[in-house]
């Protein structure tokens, strides 16, 4: 078997976009920032342009519904972990 055989072809892995925290992070603050109409726009508008950027990547549809529903899910969890934080801070304020 020849290591360096360069015929042998590769797979390549996006990173799922419900591990990169920073996204994760900034979404979340964008959301909580809006209401209604103008959250509603937001988080369509971040959907579609992830929803394109996967696709670009070669991801099928039913793939990128995954990794929207998690990133969906993390954004949620980082929402209400902000939320908590938040909440402990003005009771530890009195």
């Amino acid at each position: 078997m020849d290591l360096f055989d360069i015929r042998v072809g590769a797979e390549i892995v996006a990173f799922p976009i419900d591990r990169q925290l920073v996204r994760v992070r900034r979404t979340a603050r964008q959301l909580e920032q809006r209401t209604g109409a103008l959250a509603e726009k937001f988080w369509k508008t971040e959907c579609n342009r992830l929803y394109a950027r996967l696709q670009v990547q070669g991801l099928e549809h039913a793939e990128i519904k995954a990794e929207l529903d998690r990133f969906a899910d993390a954004v949620r969890i980082e929402m209400e972990r902000a939320l908590l934080a938040r909440r402990a801070k003005e009771i530890q304020a009195g």
